[in-house]
């Protein structure tokens, strides 16, 4: 793939639309009032990796699971150029620059970054997004394996112990989202059991949002 005066060739349609369509969703105001926040300021203004490029790669990593550190960053660099974000002097750096520049900038301006822009998107006229007057939001919650390490098994700990113990320790996500837009309004990150580990980790923030909670378990 080239790059030219903020035009990307070689890329598929499909990818290019999902890339701007988070542009348009987290503005560069927005990720750059989430790193000064958090305190992840640039030490130095000539690093090829700044804190809001990360930003923008950590959140193309969900678009674009399958690829490695590189390809994603090789699709990403097109529409940074276009967005002013990315200097067309610099080249695409190695997966090792790139995991330095991702353990720089840490976890906390994603999460700064997230309470910010994940907010309802249904209005009234939306079909199935209301109640009478209350907003309908559903929770779930899903797990994945991480590796296997003494640090990950403290945090999460494993679905099972003994004999049935499995060979990863396991991460629960719960999220709430809004039922007519499946918009993920919160989520959280904690152990696979044990205390605040399940859906009952996250109802506070429903009343916050106006809304009645839609919730499934099964036996």
């Amino acid at each position: 793939m080239s790059v030219g005066a903020g035009v990307a060739v070689g890329g598929r349609l499909p990818e290019w639309i999902s890339i701007g369509v988070l542009a348009a969703s987290v503005p560069r105001d927005v990720v750059d009032d989430a790193v000064r926040v958090t305190g992840k300021q640039a030490k130095r203004g000539d690093g090829k990796l700044p804190p809001h490029v990360m930003v923008y790669f950590a959140m193309a990593l969900a678009l674009f699971a399958e690829e490695d550190y590189e390809e994603v960053i090789t699709r990403l660099v097109g529409t940074l150029a276009s967005w002013g974000c990315w200097d067309e002097a610099w080249s695409v750096p190695t997966s090792g620059g790139i995991t330095q520049a991702r353990r720089r900038l840490g976890s906390q301006p994603l999460a700064e970054l997230f309470s910010q822009v994940a907010v309802p998107v249904a209005d009234l006229l939306t079909q199935g997004a209301f109640l009478g007057v209350w907003r309908l939001m559903a929770i779930d919650g899903f797990e994945w394996d991480v590796p296997d390490t003494k640090a990950n098994a403290a945090m999460f700990g494993y679905a099972g112990s003994g004999a049935n113990r499995p060979a990863f320790p396991k991460v629960r996500l719960v999220t709430i989202s809004e039922c007519a837009s499946h918009a993920v309004v919160d989520a959280g990150i904690g152990p696979i059991a044990g205390k605040g580990s399940g859906e009952r980790s996250r109802p506070a923030a429903v009343p916050a949002v106006g809304g009645g909670l839609v919730a499934d378990r099964r036996p």
